[in-house]
This record gives structure tokens, sequence and C-alpha cells, in this order.
């Protein structure tokens, strides 16, 4: 069995609607990383793996209710046009604040989600994923890009 090394990079973006006075920071942290990966073999990172799952970070303001939303690739692109399902799943994303009393939240990253800031203005956002290698997938590194983007509402 051969081993295919993965990496999805990460894109953040801020998105702000409302008056000009609204400020958000917004910056990608860490890559969803599957590593190697065993041909046939699907394999799945949980969005709270510390070390694999794809990171972001956020900077609001306190009680501002915003929108998260990804732009989520459904392949990878590898070597001489080869290609790897992705997919993500209803249990892929968790928000968490960093507050002492800030909760995880579980989310689905196919659709966008709404959250208040209650406890905290600084949001560490995880991903995880799936990929499905074919039993003859071709070796070698394969990408693709997640895009978050933060609205503030």
């Amino acid at each position: 069995m051969r081993r295919l090394p993965l990496l999805i990079a990460l894109l953040a973006l801020a998105a702000l609607p409302r008056s000009v006075e609204a400020q958000a920071t917004v910056s990608p942290i860490r890559n969803l990383t599957f590593g190697p990966v065993i041909q046939g073999i699907p394999k799945h990172i949980l969005p709270n793996d510390a070390t694999r799952s794809g990171e972001f970070q956020f900077i609001a303001t306190l009680n501002d209710n915003i929108r998260i939303a990804f732009t989520l690739p459904t392949r990878l692109n590898g070597p001489t046009g080869a290609t790897m399902p992705i997919a993500f799943s209803t249990t892929d994303g968790i928000a968490q604040g960093t507050g002492p009393t800030s909760v995880p939240v579980t989310f689905n990253p196919n659709v966008s989600n709404q959250f208040q800031l209650v406890s905290s203005n600084r949001i560490l956002v995880y991903v995880g994923g799936t990929v499905s290698p074919a039993a003859n997938q071709r070796v070698g590194s394969y990408t693709a890009t997640v895009t978050m983007t933060i609205t503030i509402l």
C-alpha cells in the first residue's frame, strides 16, 4: 500500500457589512493536514485534532453577532491532473472563544452559522474533513483551499 501526503491550505477573509466602525481581524493559524493516506482507505481528521485540523482565529468586538461561512473544496488536486475526493460532515467544525467561560460549539461547515460573541472577542475555529483515495490513487501531494469568511451582522 502506498501513502500519499495531503495538505489543505487555509485562507481567511473578513467581511464587514455594517458601519465602518465594525472591526475584525481574521487569520489562518494551521492548515488541515491529512498526512500520509493509504490508497483505497478513507481518512478522517476530527476538528479537535490538535495537530492536523485546520485552525483559524478571528478577533471582533464583544457582543458582535457574526456569521461564519466556508467555501469548501470537493476534491484535492494532485500530480499530473490527479484528483481525490474530500468531504466535510455536519460535525467537522468547532468554534470556541478563548474566555474562561467559553464552551466549544460543534457546527456544520457546509452551511453558514451565526454566533454572538458573549464570553470572548477572540474565537478559534477548527475544521476537519474526510478524504477518500481510490484504490489506484496516484502517489504524490494533493492540495486544495478552504476559505472561511466572517461577516459581522
